[in-house]
């Protein structure tokens, strides 16, 4: 059976997408094909991607889509996947048109999301916002089954479409096989993934130079895509701010290099903020800190507020408040103690409960139940 995985907003090598569906998809029988902007086809660990041109703006997403259903088609797959609201309308022809069983993979709260986002008039976000959802919702009826993140979600989707899973998005436990923490490392504080504003660049920022009045020798490493486009504008120049602060910036890494540097790190970071898509959403960074066995900070809220407390694996700031940020960190870097306690309690929590390991044999259940109705 071919299995064929469409993506415009996500790298073919997206860790949820090439590295847990794709991956687990592939061991399990299926030739599996991405569908994706990229610079140039390719084969990797028995997956093929297809490539069309790469995106040069947001709207040319949109564009692409063209693109990607004339390759989808050409792969004349037995079922096809695909993780984007705007391929929305290509999942629709796929699955009316062309009678072929689609699979649509709901990352977050799209809906939500476009309130918070800049690049949208103000005035026009609401109505933006209920529009996308809306349809999002609509369209579910036409699909072979939907994939959701979390039971709020799948509640959300199962009064359109009945048929689907929740598929966590946990870490793989063969990509983040640590030892039990047993010592204590130096004061290396990490924020893993993109960062804006609402993902807590700014409380970063302002926390940092706190924090070194007391511990001039941390360090705070940013390991991911930055985006200041929505920051004030006496964050114009960072330059002065990651001094201060002792913040450097990584930049985006392969998501193979991930594990190396959670390993040299000491205290980890989630300071969303508190945005409706946040408030339901489960931060995948929150539970690879904790297979690395490292302390958390995160923001008081939510499922972040929910893990942290169950698992007793860290401390919760306010949502927005430097100040609580440094607290917390302070507290940690005071008491190595307590900071490696927490580290060992997200540890066992993370391999009793939380990989993907446990996760995939839904995927490849749903899969089962699809190709099921499709040979009646």
């Amino acid at each position: 059976m071919k299995v064929c995985i469409l993506t415009t907003a996500h790298s073919p090598f997206d860790e949820r997408i090439f590295h847990k569906e794709a991956k687990s998809l592939a061991e399990a029988g299926y030739e599996v094909v991405i569908v994706a902007p990229f610079l140039k086809s390719e084969q990797k660990e028995g997956i093929k991607i297809q490539a069309v041109a790469p995106l040069s703006s947001r709207t040319d997403r949109i564009w692409r889509l063209k693109a990607l259903y004339r390759a989808a088609l050409q792969e004349k797959a037995d079922i096809y996947h695909f993780h984007d609201p705007d391929l929305v309308p290509v999942g629709l022809l796929l699955s009316r048109r062309h009678r072929k069983p689609v699979i649509y993979d709901v990352h977050e709260y799209y809906g939500d999301s476009l309130l918070t986002r800049y690049w949208i008039p103000k005035p026009m976000r609401k109505f933006v916002a209920r529009t996308v959802d809306y349809l999002e919702k609509w369209s579910a009826r036409s699909f072979a089954g939907i994939i959701t993140v979390n039971s709020h979600m799948a509640e959300l989707f199962r009064r359109k479409n009945p048929e689907g899973e929740i598929l966590h998005n946990y870490p793989l436990k063969r990509q983040f096989e640590f030892p039990r923490p047993e010592t204590i490392k130096p004061p290396a504080i990490l924020y893993l993934g993109g960062i804006t504003r609402e993902r807590g660049l700014e409380v970063i920022l302002r926390a940092m130079p706190l924090v070194r009045e007391k511990h001039p020798e941390a360090v705070c490493e940013l390991v991911g895509p930055v985006d200041t486009a929505d920051l004030g504008p006496e964050f114009s120049d960072l330059t002065p701010w990651l001094k201060r602060g002792n913040v450097r910036l990584r930049g985006k890494v392969p998501y193979e290099q991930v594990p190396e540097i959670l390993a040299q790190s000491s205290i980890a970071l989630v300071p969303l903020l508190p945005t409706l898509n946040y408030q339901k959403a489960i931060p995948v960074k929150l539970l690879e800190y904790m297979a690395a066995g490292l302390p958390v900070i995160g923001s008081r809220f939510g499922y972040i507020e929910e893990i942290v407390e169950k698992n007793q694996c860290g401390l919760l700031t306010e949502p927005g408040s430097p100040e609580s940020l440094s607290h917390d960190i302070c507290s940690l870097l005071d008491d190595p103690k307590k900071a490696l306690s927490y580290g060992q309690n997200g540890w066992d929590a993370f391999h009793r409960e939380y990989t993907w390991e446990k996760e995939q044999n839904k995927l490849l259940a749903l899969y089962e139940r699809i190709l099921a109705k499709k040979d009646r």
